[in-house]
């Protein structure tokens, strides 16, 4: 497949058309060979899979991945406080009352990724700026990047949360027919390269040597945390329904957080090493 994209709105344009081309597109490009979706092996064929025919405009799925909404999914399971306090959700950055915030806290898009502003001191912050970026993020539509239909019917909102410690680590957890897996813990470099190293670690906090691109592994493994146990059974928990997704979690000294929940990490283009764990991992996964 010798088809090339080049530029946003011709990627937009073909994910309105097809999600499935674009996401064949976009396969080929990071792997030099052809996505298979008949019988799929690898675990990146088989997210992409699910992305394509069972998670695709599923009203449940779209739930899950609206940053705003998930928190009434959590509700199912009497867990809806593990989230961060909620001040105020927006449908415009015209109408956020930055003088009711407190000092400290985080703004975010709850239709996409990356879509994020820390605002440690609110005196700081240039708020026309934020308010410019906020607008156009809300103009986004994050779901045409890899054909990610399940974000196409999140209702956009702007959410500010509470800002926990700056400090805190994020625990991902893969999981696979509603049983956790495998877990990592990016850590930022030493001079403050975001996410520079990732490390996995199975259930029991056995170190895994898995390598996904472009991270390195942290020269020291990482502590197990206070409360990984619990990290590990919540996550089967929010896991129970779907054949695969990552939970992620905030620990901050033993007491978790929700961060959210990812059905196609990567847009499904992990770049995992050695060559055979994407096969190994996506002999767990059942479709």
């Amino acid at each position: 497949m010798e088809v090339k994209l080049k530029g946003a709105r011709l990627k937009s344009l073909v994910a309105s058309i097809s999600p499935e081309f674009l996401t064949r597109i976009l396969y080929y490009k990071n792997f030099k060979k052809s996505l298979n979706l008949k019988n799929p092996v690898l675990l990146n064929e088989k997210i992409q899979y699910l992305k394509l025919k069972m998670y695709s405009d599923n009203p449940v799925i779209t739930q899950c991945v609206d940053k705003y909404r998930v928190r009434e999914y959590l509700k199912k399971f009497n867990l809806e406080g593990l989230c961060p306090k909620l001040y105020g959700a927006y449908d415009n950055a015209d109408e956020i009352e930055w003088n009711k915030l407190p000092k400290g806290f985080v703004i975010k898009c709850n239709h996409g990724s990356g879509m994020n502003i820390i605002c440690p001191d609110k005196d700081t912050l240039d708020i026309e700026e934020a308010k410019k970026t906020l607008n156009k993020w809300m103009k986004s539509d994050f779901w045409k990047i890899y054909g990610e239909t399940h974000y196409k019917n999140v209702q956009k909102k702007i959410i500010i949360e509470e800002l926990l410690d700056p400090n805190i680590l994020t625990y991902k957890f893969y999981c696979f027919n509603g049983q956790i897996k495998v877990s990592y813990v990016s850590l930022n470099g030493e001079n403050g390269e975001k996410e520079k190293y990732i490390d996995f670690f199975d259930p029991e906090w056995n170190w895994i040597p898995v390598k996904l691109w472009p991270h390195e592994h942290a020269p020291r493994h990482p502590q197990k945390p206070k409360g990984y146990d619990d990290m590990c059974n919540l996550a089967n928990i929010f896991s129970r329904e779907f054949p695969f997704v990552r939970v992620d979690l905030y620990n901050v000294n033993g007491t978790i957080y929700f961060s959210e929940l990812t059905f196609v990490p990567t847009g499904g283009m992990m770049r995992l090493s050695p060559g055979n764990v994407n096969e190994e991992w996506g002999n767990w996964l059942k479709l």
